[in-house]
């Protein structure tokens, strides 16, 4: 039975602290079990040795997130029920070989049964969590394994009630590195961890849709700053995203955090919209778009809003509005033989399409294809462009300044490779090279090319600019251009 201390305490910070190897496990929460979950890691003190029966209040779950007074207790509950089959996978090396371990999260829940009318002093989850979790949640900061150290992350659950459940992986990731103020994360990296390792296949639709968002929540609502985020590239694939942040002061974020509560104020008192139905708050509507599409999807095809708000965790934007599309117009030529709410769930879930989809698809990837051939012959024009370029900026540096050339000469006579085509070349020819043999071996012309604008670099670091930064810009469209 859960004890009192579990029921509605308010101490102020509520501090979060997670073992490193859960923070960069392998597991996916919606935002409503990210909630219980940060809910029960909340009541856990440090110095606790063991687990205890956690009371998650449905109220107390409201207020701590900053959630629409108007909450179903379903969502709660439901919320537990799926963490019940859900597990962390932490990895670890055993003979230079990477293994995982798998981590059952809830043992028990006592809930109030579905059909029950709720009361105030029945509006409460009682949870046990499974004993195995000891070494990620309990005594973090002692010692552990026998070795010594900080091996845990902790953050006030303030920081992160604002934040969507991709949000607060993020900000989780970053915060374990906050004394040192930067950490790469390699792009397979961060799909592993957070499980979206066939949703968003093209690295630009990650950035915009999960990183972009991110980094934006983080800054907004968190006592972190992201400062930077560089593209790491191998080739032209983005392989990993180097994150410079710093925290901020404490003033800072007590400022933040008023100036938010003042604009939800105003945003509570002037609004005029109707209230969000089953109260899905801010948070949920940044991971997924029930508000979007529920009046299509729940009033028209009779969908509950349960099952609705679980599919728009699974599936993204473009998935749900094929679904709405081909069950509409199956609807309209009298396909569909059982129910509506049947039909299209059926139709997202199995990606139902019809002959006007497949059309609009193949005409959507010809004009995807069309515009990738027109960038890359853009980016090709402008590379022969930039080579013309610096071949010009050479033959005038070497027209104004004739004895540069010869200088370039004998400055690359240093370079052992370039030495060693030298001394060949010469031995071929029985002679020393002039000017001329430089000019016409390939190899020497080069390296020439490249002392020159060595000496010469503050002009052409004024030429590669200009030419570099329309590069990156056609770059970036053809990247999001496969993402369309």
């Amino acid at each position: 039975m859960a004890t009192d201390k579990n029921k509605r305490k308010n101490t102020g910070i509520k501090l979060i602290k997670k073992a490193n190897k859960l923070v960069e496990s392998r597991y996916k929460f919606d935002i409503w079990e990210t909630r219980v979950f940060l809910s029960v890691l909340a009541q856990i003190n440090k110095d606790d040795e063991d687990f205890t029966v956690y009371r998650i209040w449905y109220k107390d779950v409201i207020k701590a997130f900053n959630l629409k007074s108007a909450q179903s207790y379903d969502l709660l509950r439901t919320a537990a029920k799926e963490l019940m089959r859900k597990v962390f996978y932490v990895t670890n090396v055993a003979n230079g070989v990477q293994r995982e371990t798998e981590f059952h999260i809830i043992r028990s829940i006592n809930y109030l049964k579905e059909g029950e009318t709720m009361s105030e002093s029945q509006d409460y989850l009682d949870i046990t969590i499974d004993p195995e979790m000891k070494p990620l949640l309990l005594q973090l900061g002692n010692s552990y394994k026998g070795v010594k150290g900080e091996n845990f992350t902790s953050y006030d659950l303030q920081n992160v009630v604002k934040l969507g459940a991709y949000h607060i992986r993020i900000y989780e990731l970053l915060k374990q590195y906050q004394k040192i103020g930067c950490r790469t994360l390699k792009v397979a990296e961060i799909r592993r961890m957070l499980e979206i390792t066939t949703e968003y296949p093209l690295f630009g639709s990650l950035y915009q849709k999960v990183i972009k968002p991110s980094v934006k929540a983080i800054n907004k609502y968190t006592d972190l700053n992201v400062t930077n985020v560089e593209k790491i590239k191998e080739g032209r694939r983005v392989a990993a995203l180097r994150f410079e942040f710093i925290g901020k002061s404490d003033n800072e974020v007590h400022e933040n955090r008023r100036m938010e509560s003042a604009t939800d104020a105003t945003i509570a008192f002037t609004s005029q919209q109707k209230p969000t139905k089953l109260g899905v708050s801010e948070s949920d509507l940044i991971d997924v778009p029930f508000e979007q599409f529920q009046d299509r999807v729940v009033q028209k095809f009779g969908v509950t809003p349960i099952v609705f708000l679980k599919l728009t965790k699974e599936y993204n934007k473009e998935q749900i509005e094929q679904a709405i599309r081909v069950t509409n117009r199956a609807n309209f030529n009298q396909q569909i033989k059982s129910s509506i709410a049947g039909f299209f769930i059926n139709a997202l879930k199995e990606g139902y399409t019809d002959q006007k989809e497949e059309a609009q698809k193949k005409a959507k990837i010809k004009g995807i294809k069309q515009q990738q051939s027109k960038l890359q012959k853009e980016i090709e024009h402008l590379k022969e462009q930039r080579a013309k370029a610096i071949n010009d900026k050479i033959r005038n540096i070497t027209e104004r300044t004739p004895e540069v050339t010869e200088k370039a000469i004998e400055t690359i006579n240093a370079s052992a490779i370039a030495k060693l085509i030298i001394e060949k070349k010469e031995l071929s020819l029985g002679r020393k090279l002039m000017v001329e043999d430089y000019r016409q071996d390939k190899i020497l012309r080069d390296f020439v090319k490249g002392k020159i604008i060595d000496l010469y670099s503050e002009e052409f670091n004024i030429l590669f600019a200009e030419y570099d930064s329309k590069l990156k810009v056609l770059d970036l469209e053809l990247e999001l251009n496969g993402d369309s």
